[in-house]
């Protein structure tokens, strides 16, 4: 497991945002590495109170930039004596450039803006103690893999996968990201801090439930076994009870809701496949996730032939024999394909 660093972000466009004078397109770029890690989220949310106690500053007569950030480095950084000349310079270079652009800001914004900059230059961010948390890499290779949280949720992350999450919990939400391949969530409940899953464009919400989430890169698919989840992109939202699905496509406008028809998907927690009725197509899907193969499909009809059977932790020689013999078809091993005709 290793620790990820935090990516960069300009302050001065997390200030735009704060004051609403962000364009629609930084405001999607705010949003998206807020997304990428707990780090920037946590960054942001410290950015956002100490933005939200400048406001609590009360300005009277005729504001002086200079004087308000003198003012505040008493107050907040007396214990950083030796870099004041430096800091204030910087907080004074800042000013100036303000004062130079063609949009001019009110004379209260400039001062909540240089609050904030001695704030967070100055105190070097002053809820660092409150807020900082180190953030994990659950990472796996060829190796199924299991790990509990700080809260005592248990993940269950399939072969390829990255989770990353923070090592404890802080704040009114519990967030992870999934950035690629397949976990198994089972939450602890816990009403007053949600549990939130970043994967994709694609947000998951729950409180305490079990449900299993795949991101493909050109799909997410979200399917429920206990409790409910709530699966929000774009400004839409889907809720999924036990035996649901949802399947995101990322060039499809909405989010396809349906009942899911098998167990397939729990293969790689249970070392067992049961297949009920199922087409072959949808088999051949899940023994190339299981066995990093390439089974290939030869003839059409043969992709709805409904199978009935259940595998437990045996080989994909043994597997495809039992297909062969049921359907009376021949298995092809040709170059880096498995052709099933």
């Amino acid at each position: 497991m290793i620790n990820a660093e935090p990516m960069e972000m300009n302050d001065d466009l997390l200030i735009s945002s704060l004051l609403g004078e962000a364009t629609i397109e930084q405001d999607k770029q705010i949003e998206q590495w807020r997304r990428e890690n707990a780090a920037n989220e946590n960054r942001f949310t410290q950015f956002k109170i100490i933005w939200e106690k400048s406001h609590k500053l009360k300005y009277t007569g005729k504001i002086d930039a200079g004087v308000s950030l003198q003012r505040l480095k008493q107050k907040i950084v007396a214990q950083a004596a030796k870099n004041l000349e430096k800091r204030q310079e910087a907080a004074d270079d800042y000013m100036r450039k303000q004062k130079k652009a063609v949009r001019l800001w009110p004379a209260a914004y400039l001062a909540r803006i240089a609050a904030a900059i001695v704030l967070i230059g100055g105190a070097g961010w002053l809820f660092t103690n409150q807020f900082a948390v180190k953030e994990v890499e659950f990472l796996t290779q060829a190796v199924v893999k299991m790990d509990t949280l700080s809260d005592g949720s248990v993940i269950t992350l399939n072969k390829h996968s990255l989770l990353r999450y923070p090592n404890q919990f802080k704040g009114s939400q519990r967030q992870v990201w999934l950035t690629k391949g397949e976990a198994f969530f089972d939450i602890t409940p816990d009403k007053e801090k949600p549990f939130l899953i970043h994967t994709g464009s694609t947000t998951i919400r729950v409180v305490g439930t079990s449900f299993n989430v795949k991101n493909k890169g050109d799909y997410i698919e979200v399917i429920v076994e206990t409790g409910v989840v709530q699966v929000s992109r774009n400004g839409s939202m889907i809720t999924l009870k036990p035996g649901e699905k949802v399947l995101v496509k990322q060039n499809a406008a909405d989010m396809v809701k349906e009942g899911n028809s098998d167990q397939l998907y729990t293969y790689y927690r249970s070392k067992v496949f049961v297949a009920d009725n199922t087409p072959l197509k949808r088999v051949v899907e899940i023994l190339n996730e299981a066995y990093d193969s390439n089974i290939v499909i030869g003839r059409k009809e043969l992709e709805e032939f409904p199978l009935n059977t259940t595998f437990k932790d045996e080989s994909l020689d043994q597997v495809l024999k039992v297909i062969s013999r049921t359907f009376k078809i021949k298995v092809e091993k040709k170059e880096n394909k498995i052709i099933l005709y």
